[in-house]
């Protein structure tokens, strides 16, 4: 009898398929509003920047780190990729060293809690309490997109060896790109074993990102959970080639990213009903929640602005932001920090003409417009719009002279091309005015 059983053991085994091969697998994830996940997101970055010094190139080396340690929660979801998430960061710590200078940026206490969503086909995040900085943005929006983890997985059933093509949206999002070229990205379900599928994903894309060209190479692992339908992991690695554009510097870079993903069975503390009633249950977030705050590193002066200003610079006295809209690069506005009056009083405008007519590099063609331009109560504003030539290049300069009641004052000067100066619209002035002075 057991010769039977042995040979009918046999038998079954000529007949029967090889666990892994030739069987189907449904690698499907449809995260759920109200699901929590505990993910850690870390990041190792290596290369060389590339900076122009009097006409020669320079490599300037950068080594960085990356550590995110999130707890997240699904607010929306559609077709197994998740719309909307809060946040909140038990860790953000960005650490890197470029030349010989050593940066560290992280969030405040108050911007843990923090919101992410697809707005306008982008990455959105924001912080329920009130606006970011430019840097506490960087910490929480330049690292890998979460929110699209599971676009890397197959729309239906698959078996080892076969593959599929990356979703674009799904690609320009894991990439950060803001617009998307093209791309080859495909997945392949490589193996099955011990309750896990091991997926792999190789390929190349290009993009913009701040108005310049990206091109990328792609080689990465996933593994997903057969038994819980979950993504759990997911090794990144890619080599960046990055052109020189109006608000980033050229660079080649290499760069490995590991996510780890799990499933929490209760709601954490921090991401319960009562903890997100400041977050708003419209997809599209108040105006105030949209703009960055900044903050002279002196004390003399901040205001909040529109995420199309970019800061590319600053030293001393003087503060650099570039206006970019859809990756074109539309004008620029360097603040100055100008010398204090008494109070009530401000540089006179024959004063302020002179001034002007000294910048650096700068001859004056024909005036477009000058005068004082109405602004708030003991403020002062006075505009003086010219054409002309900039370092042999025709440009429109808008000067403006800003004063507060207490005597502080600032110069603001936008500088475009002249094909851009209907471009610009309102923005200069909206930035202007939402320029407070502080109390020293």
């Amino acid at each position: 009898m057991a010769t039977r059983r042995t040979a009918w053991g046999l038998a079954l085994l000529l007949v029967l398929p090889a666990a892994g091969r030739g069987q189907s697998h449904d690698l499907s994830e449809v995260p759920k509003p109200g699901e929590c996940f505990r993910v850690t997101v870390e990041t190792a970055i290596t290369g060389n920047l590339k900076v122009v010094n009097d006409g020669k190139e320079q490599l300037v080396p950068l080594n960085a780190r990356n550590d995110h340690a999130i707890l997240e929660k699904v607010l929306k979801s559609d077709k197994g990729v998740i719309q909307k998430s809060a946040r909140w960061y038990e860790k953000a710590l960005s650490r890197a060293v470029v030349g010989d200078e050593k940066v560290e940026r992280t969030l405040r206490e108050q911007r843990r809690l923090i919101v992410a969503q697809k707005f306008d086909d982008n990455h959105f995040c924001y912080a329920p309490a009130g606006p970011l900085t430019r840097v506490e943005l960087d910490v929480v929006a330049e690292h890998f997109d979460t929110l699209c983890l599971t676009g890397l997985l197959p729309s239906g059933e698959v078996a080892v060896g076969d593959s599929w093509a990356v979703p674009s949206a799904s690609v320009q999002a894991l990439c950060l790109f803001e617009g998307l070229i093209n791309h080859d990205l495909k997945a392949n379900l490589r193996e099955v074993a011990s309750g896990q599928a091991i997926i792999e994903v190789a390929g190349k894309a290009s993009g913009i990102e701040l108005g310049a060209m990206v091109k990328l190479d792609v080689t990465a692992t996933a593994r997903f959970d057969l038994l819980k339908k979950r993504l759990v992991s997911v090794e990144w690695k890619q080599k960046d080639v990055r052109d020189l554009g109006p608000a980033s510097p050229a660079a080649e870079m290499e760069s490995t990213t590991t996510i780890s993903r799990t499933l929490l069975n209760d709601e954490p503390k921090e991401l319960t009903h009562a903890a997100l009633v400041a977050v708003p249950q419209e997809n599209e977030p108040q105006d105030l929640l949209k703009l960055l705050e900044h903050k002279d590193h002196k004390g003399r002066y901040g205001f909040l602005h529109t995420r199309d200003w970019h800061v590319v610079g600053q030293t001393e006295n003087h503060l650099v932001l570039r206006l970019m809209e859809r990756g074109d690069f539309i004008a620029q506005a360097t603040i100055t920090a100008w010398n204090k009056e008494d109070a009530g009083k401000h540089t006179s405008v024959e004063e302020f003409k002179r001034q002007i007519a000294r910048t650096p590099s700068w001859e004056l063609e024909e005036v477009a417009e000058a005068g004082e331009i109405p602004t708030d109560e003991g403020r002062y504003l006075y505009r003086f719009a010219a054409r002309g030539m900039l370092d042999g290049n025709k440009v429109v300069q808008n000067f403006v002279l800003l004063a507060g009641p207490n005597g502080d004052q600032c110069v603001i000067t936008f500088t475009m091309k002249p094909a851009n100066a209907g471009k610009i619209g309102t923005r200069d002035l909206a930035l202007v005015n939402a320029i407070e002075f502080m109390k020293r």
